[in-house]
């Protein structure tokens, strides 16, 4: 098969470029909406990136690998923590964090960096994937924005999802996600490439480098994000068996390669399975991992993959292309993916969240197969070559329209809560400048932030190296247990002045309560299959429970933590009689719109 010599990288310029203005219009959406009152946040999107920034704003002070920016602890001689999900995935965390560093960057400022660069670094790997694959660079480019635009479309989510029957989820170009899977995406497309140099390339002086390249892209994945690279070890694995069926006279060369890349990705790997050994008990629970054998087949990118795989195989029926040849090969693997992703769990048992392949893997694989199939199916005489390249570019051009609109109306839909957040990032600022120096000879080196505002609060560890009493995103490091991750929801509720009586109504009125008292695989029906819906009389028992905690409120437990600031909105209109039974309050100050109390136990007076 022929390779193509050269390809015109200024077509995947030109990709690149587009996607990278597309990536930035949130941000200026921010700036234009706060102009000279800017205070420097990012835009979010994705509730789960405060955790990500949170981690990387630590390891930006110099906290250590294992840390938890929510409770403020750090691994010590004295008082190690086991590995979280952080600690395991940490290197895009510390690629981020350690040119920030080194730069004298604010996490805001690096997380708005990442965005425009890694849009026009995932465009030019799918560029070169695209182009080295059917060697046509034009249409290759005109297809980046399909890929990149459209995969919340066919994950079924963004403005289409209430014609689905279900509540809509707007947000835009999920690969974006800060910093996971953002930064390890351009390298999860990059190792299909090198994958298919070190099996294609003619010259085999360079395959041994393309292999390690290949192997260095997957540890980098590894180490990233769960879902990037199970899925580039299931398309190898069904490479190298497509190989082995399609091309009985290759399958030896072929083979050997594939054998020879898992053979130096596997030690790579070795560490990483020490390390998740190593994990926090409260891991498993936050990432509702489920037993289950139950196949999973109603997905929609299961569907785009079914008509593409019974449209290669009518097509190779049809002798419009060859079964033997690899591109239509590399192709059946990718169209063939979903159907691993949501059914893996028949053979092995275990489901972790497949909710994360439907958002942020399965749709890019998907339309990929989809692109890299309309490509291959053209005729072969180029005059008479259907879908021309112009008709390709419209194509493009309509995805990139499409990726404007559903951008626009999620920004649209975020802008009061990026304009709330930039508000409240005034007072990270501030407490990071009171900040005083951790005391690590104590259960609780760092002072503690009672902020009452659910949401702002979540993101106050993005900024301020304080800890907080508690937010949603707590439970997912290893600081605390799950014991006492509920416990200082209840101090939370207990200083927020919420009677026991009110219990119930408060549990009903906050969607955070259910995932914080019952756990993320109780609280969410997306994450099992084995789903039982929390009953009334489980909330009846939890009301109970949270009595019993008031009633039995004492001056141990209001130590435990001590707290060291109060956080609230200028317009609160709280019962702090609780908190004031146990704390004195300064005169307070105003940031923006909010209030910063500095506390004082009452029996230090």
């Amino acid at each position: 098969m022929p390779m193509n010599k050269t390809i015109r990288w200024r077509w995947g310029l030109i990709a690149a470029f587009a996607m990278m203005l597309l990536s930035l219009f949130p941000q200026l959406h921010l700036w234009w909406e706060r102009g000279s009152q800017w205070n420097g946040s990012q835009a979010f999107f994705y509730t789960d990136e405060s955790a990500y920034a949170a981690y990387v704003n630590a390891l930006i002070d110099g906290r250590p690998r294992r840390n938890d920016p929510y409770s403020g602890r750090d691994d010590t001689p004295d008082s190690p923590l086991p590995e979280s999900l952080f600690s395991i995935q940490f290197i895009p965390a510390y690629l981020v964090a350690l040119p920030a560093r080194a730069l004298g960057l604010s996490t805001a400022t690096v997380f708005i960096l990442i965005t425009p660069l890694v849009a026009a670094t995932t465009a030019l790997a799918l560029f070169w994937l695209l182009a080295l694959v059917t060697n046509e660079d034009r249409a290759a480019a005109a297809l980046v924005p399909f890929i990149l635009c459209l995969a919340l479309l066919a994950s079924g989510n963004g403005v289409v999802r209430p014609f689905l029957g279900h509540q809509a989820t707007l947000v835009y170009l999920p690969f974006l996600r800060r910093y996971s899977p953002a930064v390890a995406f351009p390298w999860f497309l990059l190792f299909f490439s090198l994958v298919w140099q070190a099996l294609m390339h003619p010259s085999t002086k360079w395959h041994p480098a393309y292999i390690i390249g290949a192997a260095a892209a997957f540890t980098f994945c590894v180490y990233s994000y769960f879902y990037l690279w199970t899925a580039a070890l299931a398309w190898l694995i069904l490479v190298g068996f497509l190989w082995f069926i399609a091309r009985p006279d290759d399958w030896r060369n072929g083979l050997r390669r594939i054998a020879l890349m898992i053979a130096i990705l596997l030690p790579a790997s070795v560490p990483y399975a020490i390390l998740l050994s190593r994990r926090a008990p409260t891991m498993d629970a936050a990432q509702a991992l489920v037993r289950t054998h139950a196949p999973d087949p109603w997905r929609a990118t299961e569907g785009i993959a079914l008509i593409l795989v019974l449209g290669l195989v009518f097509a190779i029926f049809r002798r419009r292309v060859s079964g033997r040849d690899p591109r239509i090969l590399f192709t059946f693997a990718f169209a063939l993916l979903p159907f691993v992703f949501y059914n893996q769990q028949i053979i092995t048992g275990l489901s972790l969240q497949p909710m994360h392949y439907e958002q942020f893997v399965a749709p890019y694989t998907a339309l990929l197969a989809l692109a890299l199939t309309i490509l291959l199916l053209r005729r072969q005489k180029a005059k008479h070559r259907f879908p021309s390249v112009a008709v390709l570019l419209t194509v493009g051009l309509l995805g990139y329209v499409w990726g404007i609109g559903e951008t626009w109306i999620a920004t649209r839909r975020f802008a009061t809560v990026n304009f709330r957040r930039d508000e409240a990032h005034a007072a990270s600022l501030r407490l990071r400048a009171l900040a005083k120096p951790p005391l690590n000879n104590q259960p609780d080196p760092r002072e503690v932030v009672f902020a009452n505002i659910v949401a702002r609060g979540d993101n106050l560890p993005t900024t301020a190296p304080q800890a907080l009493l508690w937010a949603p995103h707590m439970f997912v490091f290893s600081g605390v247990s799950l014991a006492e991750n509920k416990e200082r929801l209840f101090q939370f509720l207990y200083y927020s002045g919420v009677r026991a009586e009110d219990f119930t109504r408060y549990y009903k009125t906050y969607g955070f309560m259910e995932y914080a008292v019952f756990g993320w695989e109780r609280a969410n029906a997306k994450l099992a299959a084995n789903y039982k819906p929390i009953s009334e009389e489980e909330i009846v028992v939890e009301e109970k429970n949270y009595g019993a905690f008031v009633a039995n409120f004492d001056a141990t437990r209001a130590t435990r933590p001590t707290l060291s600031y109060l956080l609230v909105d200028e317009s609160h209109d709280l019962d702090l009689s609780n908190l004031d039974r146990w704390y004195t309050r300064d005169m307070g100050e105003r940031v923006g719109r909010h209030l910063l109390y500095r506390l004082s136990r009452r029996d230090e007076r």
